[in-house]
Formats: C-alpha cells, structure tokens, sequence
C-alpha cells in the first residue's frame, strides 16, 4: 500500500507539472486574453505582441542555469535553453531567436 501511494503522488505532482496543464491554468486565470492569443499558447508557442505573463504561460519561466534575464535600455531579454525572448521596454514581446 505504502508504495502505492508513493506512485499516486509522484504521478499528481508529474501531472501537475506539464506544459499542458500549465498553459490551461494561465488561460483559465485569463478570460480577458485574446482568443488568437490563447491558441497560440495552447499550441506552446509565442507570439510578437505577447506579454511576460502570456509567454510565461507558453514555454514556463526562462531558464535558470544559462544567463537568464538581462535589462537592457530597449527593454528585456529572457533566456531558454535554445531561445532567446526579447521585449520592449512595454513588456512586450519584439522578437525572439536561438541562441
């Protein structure tokens, strides 16, 4: 029994962690985001336009172990494993390529 539990808890926490669910936590919290928006979030993409929090909804928070987050005068930069994000000093996405 003891490692039964042991496995349903292991499984919710997995659960609870994958890019889908996450992606339908932030739409849910978000009825005032754009519907093209929120399907390009759903499919894991961005999006020039995109906020902080919607690109945070998208691909997760940026990567702690590379450079991370840089502020520049144009605005901000935040790093993922193979992209680079860059917004504008209105917190909005400009563009965005790979390292």
């Amino acid at each position: 029994m003891k490692h039964f539990m042991i496995i349903v808890v292991i499984s919710w926490i997995v659960a609870c962690e994958t890019p889908t669910v996450r992606r339908e936590d932030f739409v849910a919290k978000h009825s005032d985001w754009d519907p093209q928006m929120v399907e390009v979030i759903r499919a894991g993409m961005i999006a020039k336009g995109m906020t902080k929090e919607q690109v945070r909804a998208a691909w997760g928070e940026p990567c702690n172990t590379c450079q991370g987050t840089r502020k520049w005068e144009w605005g901000e930069s935040w790093e993922y494993r193979t992209q680079v994000v860059f917004f504008n000093t209105d917190g909005l996405v400009m563009r965005w390529g790979p390292k």
